[in-house]
């Protein structure tokens, strides 16, 4: 059985979208696509395990131009690999703490992103739909709210079934606490103070509860029809994610 989860020394989040059942029982195919934390502490070892062992191709980073500026873009772009930078944002201020987040209201927060910055999600969707990208890595700082949010959407709209989707976006929970631990030691690296926003967040912000994405996916399907109806709306091209589709999944 191929695993879903790719351990790596500098990343604590990662995983293969692969495997995943759709509702008219294709799957996902391995090796196409990843999810995952921020790959700022990526080793030697964790390079070559992505790139020359798995042929990564392309990275979609979703983190702000700050995240970026602060930490880099990582030594997977140094190792020659396509990388493009589309953040997302759930407010004008790119990197503020949004009244959701406060409130402990994720699914909220999430389609959020879903608003103003809606053509750089769109943007990132293309690059990670288009089979000559493959494989792609696509990731934020935990691999869990931004980067959750997109891959929710892109799962959704190539069928794959709302409780594999759940799942999917579960598995990070059991990350959190290492994640964390990355994202403080990179900011205390920075030399500035570390934000109110990684040490006053309510506990449902540092949870990745199933129940927070039921509850974006239904809030998806009821304003928007779903991932499908969402990127059609945004000029996504219905010709493009049926090429993805075609790719992505199983005969």
């Amino acid at each position: 059985m191929v695993e879903r989860v790719v351990t790596l020394e500098g990343a604590s989040n990662v995983r293969d979208l692969g495997g995943l059942t759709t509702t008219d029982g294709r799957h996902t195919r391995y090796g196409l696509l990843y999810r995952s934390d921020s790959p700022s502490e990526l080793t030697e070892n964790d390079v070559r395990a992505l790139v020359e062992a798995r042929g990564l191709r392309h990275i979609v980073d979703l983190r702000s131009l700050e995240e970026v500026e602060r930490d880099g873009p990582g030594p997977l772009q140094r190792a020659g690999l396509t990388y493009a930078n589309h953040w997302m944002s759930s407010d004008p201020g790119v990197g503020q703490v949004v009244p959701e987040i406060m409130r402990g209201n994720l699914s909220g927060h999430y389609l959020g992103y879903l608003g103003s910055g809606s053509e750089r999600v769109v943007a990132a969707a293309r690059l990670l739909a288009d089979p000559d990208n493959h494989p792609a890595l696509v990731h934020c700082a935990a691999g869990k709210d931004r980067t959750g949010t997109l891959v929710a959407i892109l799962l959704d709209a190539v069928g794959v079934r709302r409780e594999e989707i759940v799942a999917d976006y579960a598995l990070t929970d059991a990350n959190m606490e290492a994640v964390f631990a990355r994202v403080v030691r990179r900011l205390e690296a920075a030399g500035g103070p570390v934000p109110t926003m990684t040490q006053d967040l309510p506990n449902e912000a540092r949870r990745a509860r199933a129940e927070t994405m039921v509850e974006f996916l239904d809030q998806l399907t009821t304003v928007f029809g779903g991932g499908t109806g969402w990127l059609l709306a945004h000029d996504f091209p219905d010709t493009e994610l049926e090429r993805f589709r075609s790719v992505f999944l199983t005969d």
